[in-house]
């Protein structure tokens, strides 16, 4: 009989915690500030949107060295303690040095007076201490830089300039990492053990799993039909909602190659646990379209805990991942109890929400094969604002040319435009075997622009009218082929 653990088992500022019963299934904030009593975490909009409640996490992974380890800022309202399993939580109050003094990030903070109610200041500071753990211990290099880092924080009282300002001059003189002052060698190695164990923990109307494989995975998942548990980050908002409430989930988290990318030479594999910012980290020479993209997709709070995998079974229309998946043709690996298959993300999807995955059935790892050197793709996405707001629309343009720039494959997805994201084959048929500089005709172009807006379907909803996504449909398809012409030094034709 194999031996499981019925706790949860973390490291809080350099203290072990072993969770039981209720406490398992709060949500990280709620265990720090009501169990724990460290007030410093904020909440604010509880959706993981402004950035209050930002803390750094250090996910350890089965068999990960601790030289591979990263503190990374992550939202605590939308995660739950179950979810910190085998990682290291530093808190604001776990920041600052063993003297009592500020840390150069707070220090700076102070001396560029970037405060006003101060409510954001904890979230702003510990995503800038995050940006000083990744990088060396260093302050911003430029505004961009610290801006990046700070997507994910808001401050309603618009200070953002003078935060701006104590970004760029921070003090690293001082800069003591938390991996050097809480991670040591014995606290790593505690963590490694503990992740060898599965886990199973009930309370109430709770219950909370973590197998040891996927096989494991989907056989309790075809006995309990429980929630698969990645990051939380659409479950945690529901939860805060009161739409949530009984927490039966199972997490891979234990499974060693849900947290493995390999890149071959033909193709990459992503397992279920691969972050968003891994991705974007690893990509960049493999997709760089992609890996741009995921620039303005979420914050850094959200990518460092999210999955593309969860963005793959929730299946959002909105999803901004998905017409980048669908257009690579990309092939989803699925476990069952006894069997495994594959399938493409094409034929995933069969209605709003709803895709051919069976009850007892998970995602293990999904599989997308590398560009031809002689293909041109775009990737685009309309929001109200820039960063860290969910698409109207999103768009993949993907073409592949043979030696005499004829078309030999093409692909065209949008999201937002219909109850799922999909492909547009009457596109497709129309731009294959046409040579490239047909597309640059104005007739050709208005041609299939009129197709696209037969066989999209967009709702008017708060974020955009029917009619508003149209046209940003059609606008996408005009930069997609004017980005071409430029790329191959026609514009001026256009």
């Amino acid at each position: 009989m194999q031996h499981f653990r019925d706790y949860i088992f973390l490291y809080l500022n350099g203290q072990p915690r072993k969770l039981k019963g209720a406490q398992a299934f709060l949500t990280v904030t709620e265990y720090l500030r009501q169990e724990q009593l460290l007030t410093g975490t904020k909440v604010v909009c509880a959706e993981g949107d402004c950035g209050a409640c930002t803390v750094l996490l250090g996910a350890v992974k089965p068999g990960m060295p601790i030289s591979k380890l990263q503190f990374l800022p992550v939202n605590a309202c939308i995660q739950f303690m179950h979810g910190l399993d085998g990682c290291h939580l530093i808190t604001i109050e776990g920041i600052t040095p063993d003297d009592g003094s500020l840390h150069p990030v707070q220090q700076a903070m102070v001396e560029a007076q970037a405060t006003q109610c101060g409510f954001c200041t904890p979230g702003f500071v510990m995503a800038a201490a995050g940006m000083m753990e990744g990088n060396g211990g260093q302050p911003a290099s430029n505004a961009q830089q610290a801006k990046n880092h700070l997507t994910g924080n808001l401050c309603r009282c618009t200070g953002y300039q003078s935060i701006i300002e104590a970004m760029l001059h921070i003090n690293p003189k001082d800069f003591n990492s938390v991996h050097e002052k809480w991670h040591h060698a014995d606290v790593h190695q505690d963590l490694l053990h503990q992740l060898e164990i599965p886990v199973d923990v009930r309370h109430d109307k709770h219950r909370y799993q973590a197998p040891a494989t996927f096989n494991q995975a989907a056989h309790q998942v075809k006995h309990s039909g429980h929630r698969l548990f990645a990051a939380a980050t659409d479950l945690g908002v529901q939860h805060n909602k009161g739409h949530w409430q009984d927490q039966q989930v199972i997490s891979l988290h234990l499974i060693p190659e849900a947290h493995q990318i390999t890149i071959h030479p033909e193709q990459i594999i992503i397992g279920a646990r691969v972050t968003l910012t891994t991705l974007e980290q690893q990509l960049e020479n493999s997709f760089p379209e992609w890996a741009d993209f995921m620039h303005v997709f979420a914050s850094p709070q959200i990518k460092n805990n999210g999955t593309l995998i969860g963005n793959i079974a929730n299946g959002s229309p909105i999803g901004d991942n998905l017409p980048f998946l669908l257009a690579m043709d990309a092939l989803i690996h699925i476990q069952g109890p006894d069997r495994q298959r594959q399938m493409s993300i094409n034929d995933f999807y069969l209605g709003y929400r709803q895709n051919d995955l069976q009850d007892d059935e998970l995602i293990s790892h999904v599989t997308i094969n590398h560009k031809p050197a002689n293909s041109f793709m775009r990737l685009y996405k309309a929001s109200q604002r820039r960063d860290l707001d969910i698409s109207c629309v999103a768009a993949a343009f993907y073409l592949v040319f043979d030696d005499q720039q004829y078309i030999n494959s093409a692909a065209v997805a949008l999201g937002g435009v219909a109850a799922t994201a999909l492909r547009l084959p009457a596109i497709e048929q129309l731009l294959v075997s046409q040579h490239r500089d047909a597309l640059f005709d104005s007739e050709h172009q208005q041609q299939l622009i009129s197709i696209l807006n037969e066989h999209i379907q967009p709702l008017t909803d708060v974020r955009g009218s029917a009619s508003f996504r149209r046209q940003l449909a059609a606008n996408f398809y005009r930069r997609f082929v004017a980005e071409l012409a430029t790329s191959v030094g026609v514009a001026d034709g256009l």
